[in-house]
């Protein structure tokens, strides 16, 4: 067990001091310091990687430029308007991503105004075309509710309700789809937007479409870092100090309250306010020195999203054929039947061929993320952690793996992709272990809570921003529950959220309690 220790066992009289300590550069942690350096706070934060902007960064291979984490985003213009409220002047280009799933014969585009899809599923689909206005009547109730509220009225404690959001809160998308559609592509297209089983809540589902349909999912034009540089800049104009590669190894705790903490080499800075915008149970589970074992085990038991195996490829253009594509986006399901469970998998074509594969031309929309005559594609399926979690990241049996799967994934996608198999210039593979492992998500999760009805039963948004522990909050897109936003936006949000509690705002919040 580790013992709390007194202040002066902590610190040395002479030792540095802040106002606020930010541990993490992520979207969240810039925008929390950026807001409170704006109020004349002295403001550290401390990111251990190199790399500014957590998940929101890429990396570069040979001339080319691909997404570390998220290839796009939501909420264009709330961020927009948070930039500009930090003083950030001009304004970002964004571009709109369209979105196209594949399924035996149907092949639609899905990021349409609402009323256009279903005009066109019902073309497509004429015996299904009162069901599908009935599923879409739905949807467009729930977002109409949605767009008359403010996220602080989505959550628990704001005693707002809401009788169409209260309704559908607890119905699943798979009960909505099963009660008015008969064919099961269509049930899948319009209760997972792809060709998944719906495992959403109505709810939920019904802010994807409108992310997908009406509001519209975003690049930014230069790459998806180009937010967090922005925040970045504002922190240092305001007098914040940034520090890449510091490592906080412990979150000192004095009677209850966090009061500093210890980096890597031992190193300690005094502050009464910690915000962490580190993974959440990372903070827990690692930074803390002691949790109570109920608490500890709570955050263990809290549901991730799932992981996700990549592969990134730089490619001559014109040794590829693009021609399946109608966007930037492709979501396609080669044949049907079972998916092939990741710890019987083969590397062979045919085990992929069940999987919904996400296939990215990324550098469609931004030639500048490939040298000039290439492209640059993205290729993606669900993977789980624990299949993955045995091996030893840096061992050849590891590796060898990881491209004899990729070379199976890209075998499968080349089936709508001629050409795919072909030697790439530039090819990397990520697996759970390096989303886990280089982009220090839990699990390797790479969108936040889990998103399956009945993990988070609550129709309500939770904040988990305001923790057990005095003196710390929480930041990023795990300080909700429900990422009301999209993931960039919410997590600019919980900065500004995080920051206004801790400059005294009263919104009506709790501690985080776990059961």
């Amino acid at each position: 067990m580790v013992r709390i220790m007194t202040g002066k066992e902590i610190f040395d009289d002479d030792g540095e001091s802040a106002d606020v300590i930010v541990i993490g550069a992520g979207i969240g942690g810039l925008s929390a310091a950026a807001y409170l350096a704006k109020a004349g706070s002295k403001v550290i934060v401390l990111e251990q990687d190199n790399h500014l902007g957590g998940n929101a960064a890429v990396f570069r291979r040979s001339g080319f430029t691909f997404p570390a984490g998220p290839m796009s985003f939501t909420a264009p213009e709330y961020i927009s308007a948070s930039l500009r409220d930090l003083g950030v002047r001009g304004s970002l280009v964004f571009i709109r991503d369209h979105f196209q799933v594949r399924r035996g014969k149907l092949d639609q585009v899905i990021s349409l105004p609402l009323p256009r899809l279903a005009q066109e599923l019902s073309n497509n689909f004429p015996g299904e075309k009162q069901g599908i206005h009935a599923v879409i009547g739905v949807l467009e109730e729930v977002i109409a509710a949605f767009d008359r509220m403010h996220p602080e009225e989505l959550m628990e404690e704001s005693g707002t309700t809401n009788e169409v959001i209260e309704c559908w809160g607890n119905v699943t998308a798979r009960e909505l789809v099963n009660r008015h559609l008969k064919d099961p592509f269509l049930r899948d297209l319009l209760g997972s937007q792809g060709t998944s089983e719906p495992e959403m809540s109505v709810v939920l589902l019904a802010r994807m479409w409108s992310f997908m349909s009406k509001e519209g999912i975003w690049y930014t034009g230069g790459g998806i870092n180009k937010v967090p540089e922005l925040l970045a800049g504002r922190v240092r104009a305001f007098g914040g100090d940034i520090r890449p590669g510091e490592r906080v190894e412990h979150i000192l705790v004095q009677e209850g309250r966090a009061v500093g903490v210890e980096l890597t080499g031992g190193a300690r800075i005094r502050s009464p306010l910690v915000i962490s915008n580190a993974d959440y149970k990372e903070t827990f589970l690692k930074l803390l020195p002691e949790v109570p074992a109920s608490e500890k085990e709570a955050v263990l038991r809290m549901p991730l999203t799932p992981s996700a195996f990549s592969v990134f490829m730089g490619v001559k253009k014109g040794s590829v054929d693009l021609s399946a594509f109608q966007g930037d986006h492709l979501l396609v399901k080669l044949e049907e039947g079972e998916t092939v469970p990741w710890e019987d998998k083969k590397p062979s074509p045919e085990d992929f061929m069940q999987d919904e594969i996400w296939i990215s031309w990324w550098s469609r929309h931004d030639p500048d993320l490939a040298p000039p005559g290439c492209e640059a594609l993205v290729l993606k399926v669900t993977a789980p952690f624990d299949v993955f979690a045995p091996f030893d990241g840096r061992s050849q049996c590891y590796y060898s793996m990881k491209e004899e799967m990729a070379d199976a994934l890209v075998g499968a996608a080349s089936k709508i992709l001629p050409g795919l198999s072909r030697p790439a210039i530039i090819r990397e593979v990520a697996t759970p272990l390096t989303y886990k492992d280089w982009g220090h998500r839990s699990a390797g999760s790479v969108a936040g809570w889990s998103w399956r009805s009945g993990d988070q039963p609550e129709t309500w948004t939770r904040s988990l921003t305001v923790t057990s522990i005095e003196g710390l909050l929480m930041v990023g897109v795990q300080s909700f529950t429900r990422l009301f936003y999209g993931g960039m936006g919410t997590a600019m949000y919980s900065g500004k959220y995080a920051a206004d509690i801790a400059l005294g705002k009263q919104y009506k919040i709790s501690r985080t309690k776990f059961k």
